[in-house]
């Protein structure tokens, strides 16, 4: 523009790199997810964010539940998370985001029982709830959460949530009574497409869209590839060598009788032999020795619900049933007890001296920093700590028959002082263990390259400052080096290559690894082709735009200003006088809401007839400036962000639609699950009485509704509003 003119400051030096337009920003986005709110909110029954474990999974939760508790009057939400990880969750929200949560658990149950009248539903107090899966699945909980509508709800690895479960049953009976579903996996079950849909079907109602998937890697969260992997084989002593060669001898006859007759439990017990036996002599020993005892027994069949199917991929435990392993596998009885008693004496003698034992002493000895040993069983976890502690170590220990107070004393333990940790894979999910320690040792290699990720992603995550070593012990001469080892070499090579590797990663699940084991054969590379569950978007370049507009207009920010006053510099300088100015443009839902604002910075070109100096004359050139040109400035100022505010009206209109079909939906009937849990046929006074309570729930419930829906019909009409923030006359001239 000509002299006295208006234009985008963009042109100007001093605030070069700014740009007009953004997303909200009446409260701080995050750096990576600024823009992920517009994106999912149009398809809120679900969002998925899957990314590799250690990228701040929690943290993207709670950034949403810190947004729509501020929003949302009576917030209510529920966080479902691994019983271990409820402490962890809610130490995160109060240290990162002063959101005060509720542990919600047995405990916590039968104490608002007692305290609430008994017409009131503690679940339906406003408040953000932290509980196990398995606590809400069991039917007298779960009745009485369907009783509730959720703002939010939150399922941590949701890929535990399985196919065809109770667990599966809870999640959906709780995503179909939320307004917005968040499932946070780090280990998605992509190469399991029925488990993948059953968990995609999580929330959705009928004529909902595809889930939104956002899938995070490391170079999308900022954090460098800093992990170093190393598979050290281990000479194994001629009596474990022994010991291997008739195991192997025994599994394979069983496994070719089992399935000649179709026999999956038999087959399951022989795996579960030759896992133990790469765990440790010792654990073969007792596990032998365990089913003999069992196979002497008269037991009857086991069936099929008694047994899970083979080597079901979502369970993680530390001990084998007797269930497992007393499932007879041949034939001629006498001839598999005879076969089984010298296992167990060959593997009592190559205990005695084990080589992996022996190599890791040695290697803690040399490592001198913290470490954590992984193994998958209890009893191993045992003998490697008798063994640690006569080498002179004090170890940690975490398993699966711990309390989660428990888990939560030793983590914290081995975070501030601990030098050595022993874990089950009780602790390979969601844990912090990364505040002192870097090195990761898997004393065996579990069967499935989801397990080892976990593993190591204890230590390999955000917040993390030093390269991270993981070491693999492998066996020479057994399955762990003809067939594990490839395929975990394999799958690291496949998690460099984005999706497409994640893909062909999640597709070696442990039922495929455990038919090469036993069949011995080459282990196939499975079909990895995408599936249309998901829609998914590409965000980085948008995010990180969406970053630096943050960055630029924090620095104009007015919320620590005592007066709604703008503020005026001087700055001295030798190009042509002219007046920097900063505008805010927001749009105001009709509840005084700010639901969209972004910062207009303009260059205005001034005529000065003497210096001015002070705050008053500095304030009075500006206001002089505004009147004498104001038309002119607001022009420029509706120019530069009518694209931006046309795009934000379209977003709010399309959320809100979206909310009010969803909260609508949300206000039908639906079918109990947990009256589906428990046997029909048990009524009496109380279940009348339990009827009413949940009509006159129903009732509130539906009021509620429609204050919700008319409340949503105002905020979607916007007004917008403009404010003069900041303003700075640059003069020429020296100090």
């Amino acid at each position: 523009m000509g002299a006295d003119g208006a234009r985008p400051a963009g042109e100007d030096p001093s605030v070069r790199g700014a740009r007009v337009g953004g997303r909200r920003t009446d409260r701080p986005a995050p750096l990576s997810d600024g823009t992920r709110a517009g994106h999912a909110a149009t398809r809120p029954h679900a969002s998925a964010d899957r990314g590799r474990g250690g990228l701040g999974n929690t943290i993207q939760a709670g950034l949403l539940l810190n947004e729509l508790a501020s929003q949302v009057d009576g917030f209510r939400a529920i966080v479902v998370t691994p019983a271990g990880l409820r402490e962890q969750w809610r130490r995160e929200l109060t240290a990162r985001f002063s959101l005060e949560a509720v542990v919600a658990d047995t405990a916590w149950l039968s104490s608002a029982a007692r305290d609430l009248p008994s017409d009131v539903n503690p679940w339906a107090l406003p408040g953000i709830y932290l509980a196990s899966l398995d606590f809400v699945k069991r039917p007298e909980v779960l009745r009485a959460l369907e009783d509730v509508t959720w703002d939010l709800f939150v399922l941590d690895e949701a890929h535990g949530a399985g196919t065809a479960t109770a667990r599966l049953s809870a999640a959906r009976a709780l995503g179909l009574r939320s307004r917005r579903v968040l499932l946070l996996t780090a280990t998605p079950p992509d190469g399991d497409p029925p488990q993948l849909a059953a968990m995609a079907g999580i929330g959705r109602l009928a004529g909902d869209d595809a889930l939104v998937e956002f899938r995070r890697t490391r170079d999308d969260a900022g954090v460098a590839a800093g992990r170093r992997t190393v598979l050290l084989q281990v000479r194994l002593s001629t009596a474990e060598r022994r010991m291997h060669r008739l195991l192997t001898r025994y599994t394979q006859m069983v496994w070719a009788e089992a399935g000649a007759r179709t026999d999956p439990h038999a087959r399951l017990a022989s795996a579960v032999l030759r896992k133990r036996a790469l765990s440790s002599a010792w654990s073969l020993a007792a596990s032998a020795h365990r089913r003999a005892t069992l196979l002497d027994a008269v037991r009857p069949e086991p069936s099929a619900a008694q047994l899970l199917l083979p080597l079901d991929d979502d369970t993680v435990d530390d001990e084998v049933s007797d269930r497992v392993l007393g499932a007879p596998g041949l034939a001629d009885g006498e001839k598999e007890r005879a076969l089984l008693r010298r296992i167990e004496v060959s593997a009592r003698g190559a205990s005695t001296c084990e080589a992996k034992l022996a190599f890791l002493l040695r290697f803690l000895r040399r490592a001198s920093e913290p470490a954590i040993v992984f193994t998958e069983y209890r009893d191993t976890l045992l003998q490697l700590e008798r063994a640690v502690r006569s080498a002179g170590f004090a170890p940690l220990l975490l398993h699966g028959g711990m309390l989660p107070r428990e888990r939560t004393a030793v983590q914290h333990a081995f975070n501030e002082h601990g030098t050595l940790l022993l874990a089950t894979d009780a602790a390979s999910e969601g844990l912090n263990l990364h505040s002192r320690c870097r090195l990761v040792i898997h004393f065996e290699l579990p069967w499935t390259p989801v397990r080892l990720e976990q593993r190591t992603g204890r230590v390999d995550r955000l917040g993390q400052q030093r390269r991270v070593h993981e070491v693999l012990l492998v066996a020479r001469h057994t399955a762990e080096r003809i067939v594990l080892a490839p395929l975990i070499r394999r799958a690291r090579i496949a998690s460099r290559h984005g999706r497409r590797g994640a893909l062909a990663l999640a597709a070696f699940t442990e039922s495929r690894v455990t038919q090469a084991v036993m069949g011995g054969r080459p282990l196939a590379v499975p079909d990895t082709a995408a599936t249309d569950l998901f829609v998914t978007f590409a965000l980085r370049a948008e995010a990180q735009r969406e970053a630096e507009r943050i960055a630029f207009q924090r620095r104009f920010s007015t919320d620590r200003c005592t007066t709604p006053r703008p503020v005026v510099t001087l700055r001295r300088c030798r190009t042509t006088p002219s007046l920097t100015v900063i505008y805010r443009v927001w749009l105001e839902d009709q509840h005084g809401r700010c639901v969209h604002s972004i910062v207009v910075p303009l260059a205005i070109d001034v005529r000065v007839a003497r210096a001015a100096r002070r705050a008053r004359e500095l304030r009075a050139l500006v206001e002089g400036t505004q009147e004498e040109h104001g038309a002119q400035i607001r022009a420029t100022v509706d120019l530069a962000s009518s694209a931006d505010l046309r795009l934000a009206t379209a977003q709010h209109g399309a959320v809100v639609a979206t909310l009010r079909r969803r909260e609508r939906a949300l206000s039908g009937s639906l079918p109990s699950a947990a009256r589906q849990l428990v046997q029909a046929g048990l009524f009496d006074r109380r279940a009348v009485h339990e009827a009413e309570a949940r009509q006159r729930s129903a009732a509130l419930l539906a009021a509620d509704t429609e204050d919700r829906t008319e409340a949503m019909l105002k905020s979607a009409r916007l007004s917008p509003h403009v404010t003069l923030v900041a303003a700075r006359l640059n003069l020429r001239g020296s100090g």
